[in-house]
């Protein structure tokens, strides 16, 4: 009884969410990526929770940036079947307020 308390799943299944991040301008400072806090934000908001993230740096001739590979939980059935769309010019208008922003880094 004990041991299949340990090791039972807290979660209902796993969901994989891809995201790119295209690499910025070149500054002197390093700054902060409100655009994967925000999304961050919204995965919470759905009630999954990011377990764990692999990062791959992409670099071309013509442009470079980063994929962020998210592995996320959900409890429920329910969470595990949303369709997880995120649009961030509809996202930031709500919730960018409420990421507090670092006075050290430099923000656009």
């Amino acid at each position: 009884m004990f041991l299949s308390s340990i090791f039972k799943k807290k979660y209902y299944a796993k969901k994989v969410f891809t995201y790119y991040i295209p690499a910025p301008p070149h500054r002197k400072n390093g700054y902060q990526e409100k655009e994967f806090d925000t999304l961050v934000e919204y995965l919470q908001s759905l009630g999954f929770e990011v377990i764990d993230f692999k990062l791959q740096a992409h670099s071309t001739n013509d442009k470079s940036g980063l994929w962020i590979v998210c592995i996320l939980s959900a409890k429920t059935k329910e969470i595990w079947s949303q369709n997880i769309d995120f649009d961030f010019s509809v996202q930031s208008s709500t919730s960018l307020d409420s990421i507090p922003l670092d006075p050290s880094i430099e923000h656009d």
